[in-house]
């Protein structure tokens, strides 16, 4: 992969990062219960999956998310914890993480494979 698309890549990856962070926040925001924010994790995992399909890692995914996710965490739930923010961005992240590692097993399956 040149340089030039490697850079598209990496931009396109942290705006879709950064994207679906919003849309989480903005899910919460209008009131969706906490326990529903956890189903982000498949977007995040999807993303994550797709930009390390084409290219190298899914390391612009999470810098993408970082900014919402830091904002996230400063809130509390109504047992005035920071248990479910924690929750919801660590699920973003395993998601992250999860998709690059399947990505990465499906590319080592297909070069020995093949």
């Amino acid at each position: 992969m040149d340089n030039s698309k490697q850079r598209t890549l990496w931009v396109v990856a942290m705006i879709g990062g950064f994207a679906l962070s919003f849309v989480g926040l903005g899910v919460l925001w209008a009131g969706a219960p906490w326990h529903y924010q956890i189903l982000m994790f498949f977007p995040f995992l999807l993303l994550a999956f797709s930009v390390t399909r084409f290219g190298t890692n899914a390391l612009p995914v999470l810098l993408g998310a970082l900014p919402i996710g830091a904002l996230l965490l400063q809130f509390r739930d109504k047992n005035n914890s920071h248990l479910m923010p924690f929750v919801i961005v660590g699920a973003w992240v395993v998601g992250i993480l999860l998709g690059h590692y399947v990505s990465i097993r499906l590319k080592k399956r297909v070069a020995t494979s093949g």
